[in-house]
């Protein structure tokens, strides 16, 4: 079972603090995404993390919301699954760079070599896709 929690995180010259219901609930949304075998922009899930009244989130936000998803999720599944794999920046159709930094789990993206990066997404995908990763979302 994940265990939400507020996260904290420095952007330039202060901190910003996300409460544990907005990675919930993103991890809700891209749960849904998922179940119906499809990728989320990341303007998408920020456009309906406001629907549900999170008004502040933002493109400097959103990468870290998305990242704890993963995190999380990964740390609960064996082997581990990375639900940020299907969400995707609307210009190349691919995670951001924040996902390739993933260290938690049992097969990290960070481990992946920058040249085989766009085959291996796929199979991240696919595991997204079609593997158990209810966390209690």
């Amino acid at each position: 079972m994940c265990k939400w929690r507020d996260i904290t995180f420095r952007d330039g010259g202060g901190r910003i603090q996300i409460p544990a219901k907005v990675i919930s609930d993103a991890c809700k949304i891209i749960r849904q995404m998922a179940q119906k075998g499809r990728v989320v922009t990341y303007s998408e899930l920020m456009d309906q993390l406001k629907s549900l009244g999170h008004r502040k989130i933002s493109r400097r936000t959103i990468g870290k919301i998305v990242g704890e998803v993963s995190n999380q999720v990964s740390r609960v599944t064996n082997p581990s699954i990375y639900p940020s794999a299907i969400v995707v920046r609307k210009d190349t159709n691919q995670p951001g760079n924040g996902f390739w930094g993933l260290e938690e789990g049992t097969n990290p993206p960070s481990r992946v070599p920058l040249d085989k990066r766009r085959i291996v997404i796929r199979n991240y995908q696919n595991d997204v896709f079609s593997k158990s990763w209810d966390c209690n979302c």
